[in-house]
């Protein structure tokens, strides 16, 4: 696909374009699973080495990497020869991973991103995808990440954003933000979606040259999976949410997404992917 530095390139035969206001992708319930969507010119994670003109083979980090999802977008991406490192904090997620993900070509290791057990410089490339809206101290893992990384070296964030999305993407909006809440109520931590603009201002700080941005909207496999858990949102209400003040309130929220779901369908929202190259 043809990609400009600094457009979006996503656009949907379905909408009519990126952002189209009523564009339709009914995936909900029985729903999604006999309804298709034909994506063409759709900027995917399988095109990355585009944007990573001269990358060097050597060591790629990946933060925050749950069970590898991205990680394994890494191993296409880095030259032959290269060593993939996938980094969670939850000993349980990385035993896990290590043991559904065996002989992919990632490397599993627990650890604090905001302080981390490798000397200055020596990663080719450090990504973090999805993850910097659950981390309080986003400054400090952000600057650690810079630290390991060496000069020219390629630094890589992918986080998806609230504005500008269509009806279906909306929906996702809404059912992540009620996720974001139940994340809370179970100890965990999770900030509402920023915007497009916010997360810019957050990364813009950053010493970084030839910064390149680009919009990626995800497999229509993705939306399979958020009606799946569409469908679970009342039962997950019940499970985290049950004897709190707030339960009452939560539960019509989640009917109410279940409802808007069944209306609008589900997809997931467009992400920006941030790149640049370290100072």
């Amino acid at each position: 696909p043809t990609s400009p530095e600094n457009k979006p390139i996503t656009t949907r035969p379905d909408t009519g374009g990126p952002y189209a206001k009523h564009g339709r992708a009914r995936l909900c319930r029985a729903a999604f699973s006999t309804v298709s969507h034909k994506r063409k010119g759709v900027f995917s994670m399988l095109h990355l080495k585009e944007y990573l003109p001269g990358l060097k083979q050597g060591m790629a980090l990946d933060v925050g990497t749950r069970f590898g999802e991205f990680a394994f977008t890494l191993v296409e991406a880095m030259p032959e020869g290269s060593r993939i490192i996938g980094m969670d904090c939850e000993p349980e997620t990385v035993a896990q991973a290590r043991e559904k993900s065996a002989g992919k070509g990632v490397e599993f290791m627990v650890g604090d991103a905001a302080h981390m057990d490798f000397e200055d410089g020596v990663f080719e490339l450090v990504a973090i995808s999805n993850t910097l809206h659950h981390i309080e101290d986003y400054g400090a893992v952000l600057d650690e990440m810079l630290r390991v990384l060496r000069p020219g070296g390629y630094f890589m964030v992918n986080e998806m954003f609230s504005d500008n999305q269509n009806e279906a993407q909306q929906t996702h909006f809404e059912q992540h933000t009620l996720e974001a809440k139940l994340d809370m109520l179970s100890g965990g931590f999770q900030r509402p979606t920023w915007k497009k603009n916010e997360i810019v201002d957050i990364l813009k700080r950053l010493p970084l040259t030839d910064v390149r941005m680009v919009e990626l909207l995800e497999e229509s496999k993705m939306d399979g999976k958020l009606a799946e858990k569409n469908a679970k949102l009342v039962a997950a209400v019940e499970k985290k949410a049950a004897g709190t003040p707030d339960f009452q309130t939560l539960l019509d929220e989640a009917r109410h997404i279940q409802a808007r779901c069944e209306k609008t369908g589900i997809q997931r929202c467009t992400q920006l992917v941030y790149i640049g190259k370290k100072a």
